[in-house]
């Protein structure tokens, strides 16, 4: 019996495997299956098969986000000249028209004061407008209530002296700072509006030395390097 089973094992063998074939050897094609016959019984084989998955595709790339304009000017006036190397600076990047001074007015409203405490800058409404020194936010009225509407005060130490520099009638919603938050020069307080006791869209300027206002172009034209 065991011959007869080796016998069968060498005859399922195909001739072109044999020792000494001079045939061509098989393709790849031609050995996806064989067949085994052992003790009498066929046993079919099969090759190991793979698959092959490709490789899912790559992220997209973030998308490239370009921050808006900050400082588009309906109005720029030869007032002043600013220094973005200044550690101190005036509220806007540029010059811009200036409508009413420090000092004694004739009041140009019902509710409006006769004495103006600071300078009304007029750029146009939504300009940006920029922290004039380092310092701490003290005062961050973010809704229209009151005179000066939406408004911040920052102080500010300079030469020794405690600086109080104040910005009123903010576009309701601009407001970009807080109480108790430490800022410096340049960044951004809010935008030009027309909120509170107002003539239109301005922004009301002043500077407070040891708690007095005093003029603010005159001190901001001896603080701003050249």
């Amino acid at each position: 019996m065991t011959f007869i089973g080796l016998l069968a094992v060498t005859l399922a063998i195909p001739a072109a495997a044999a020792p000494g074939s001079n045939g061509p050897l098989p393709t790849s094609a031609g050995w996806v299956t064989q067949t085994l016959v052992a003790n009498g019984a066929a046993t079919a084989v099969q090759r190991d098969g793979y698959s092959v998955t490709e490789a899912p595709p790559p992220p997209p790339p973030p998308p490239v986000v370009v921050p808006a304009a900050t400082n588009v000017f309906a109005r720029t006036a030869d007032t002043f000249t600013n220094n973005p190397s200044s550690p101190i600076q005036w509220p806007f990047t540029t010059g811009v028209p200036i409508s009413d001074g420090f000092g004694p007015r004739v009041a140009p409203c019902g509710g409006c004061s006769s004495y103006h405490k600071g300078m009304d800058m007029n750029p146009g409404q939504g300009t940006p407008i920029q922290v004039v020194a380092e310092g701490v936010v003290t005062v961050a009225q973010a809704s229209d209530n009151g005179g000066l509407g939406v408004y911040a005060e920052i102080e500010h130490v300079i030469d020794g002296q405690r600086i109080t520099s104040v910005y009123g009638h903010m576009l309701e919603g601009s407001l970009q700072l807080t109480e108790g938050q430490v800022v410096t020069v340049g960044e951004q307080v809010g935008n030009v509006g027309n909120t509170g006791t107002s003539t239109g869209a301005h922004l009301h300027f002043e500077i407070h030395v040891d708690g007095a206002p005093i003029d603010p172009y005159a001190w901001l034209t001896a603080h701003v390097l050249p």
